[in-house]
């Protein structure tokens, strides 16, 4: 029973470390980075593994991440860690999905973006963005250098999810078009 629950008390711990980083000291960011990414990375494992997957549970892992980044990201630009014109880039993937989630609900096409698994380009993206968290921590020197990488990753997720939503809008459409049998 605890293994069904484990891939959502995860993504709780997640949230949980989202309220708390931006009060921890700067010495304490790192273990907060790779527990939040140690725990974003098992959640998807575990629930795949052992076929535990559910869209309320990919939901809430998606919100724990959002949540997550966004508490980083605005504590590293308040602490002066990097501009914030930097932050559109690296939330590219996220904007994107969040403006078709909008799309969807005021359209009525909530199925079309309920079908949108998670991508290896949204894996990357989110790496990127961790990768990125750690640089910023650990090696400042090479945040020029990771930032773009980080973005890269973020603006070709964010293309990948508009053209896989665009495909399903249609799949939707062309299903509707079908004559149904009597």
């Amino acid at each position: 029973m605890i293994l069904h629950a484990l891939p959502n008390l995860l993504s709780t711990v997640r949230l949980l470390l989202a309220g708390l980083f931006p009060f921890c000291p700067a010495q304490e960011w790192i273990w907060l980075v790779l527990a939040a990414g140690a725990s974003d990375f098992l959640d998807g494992w575990i629930a795949r593994r052992w076929h535990l997957e559910s869209w309320q549970g990919g939901l809430l892992d998606a919100v724990a991440d959002k949540l997550f980044v966004l508490s980083v990201l605005v504590t590293f630009v308040l602490a002066g860690k990097f501009s914030p014109w930097w932050v559109p880039g690296l939330l590219a993937r996220d904007l994107t999905v969040a403006m078709i989630a909008l799309y969807a609900f005021c359209r009525r096409e909530w199925a079309s973006f309920r079908k949108m698994e998670a991508s290896v380009s949204g894996k990357l993206a989110t790496a990127g963005q961790f990768l990125f968290f750690a640089t910023v921590v650990l090696a400042p020197a090479s945040i020029p250098s990771v930032f773009a990488v980080a973005v890269l990753f973020s603006f070709l997720a964010a293309f990948d999810y508009s053209r896989r939503f665009v495909l399903a809008l249609r799949q939707r459409a062309a299903e509707r078009a079908m004559p149904q049998p009597e």
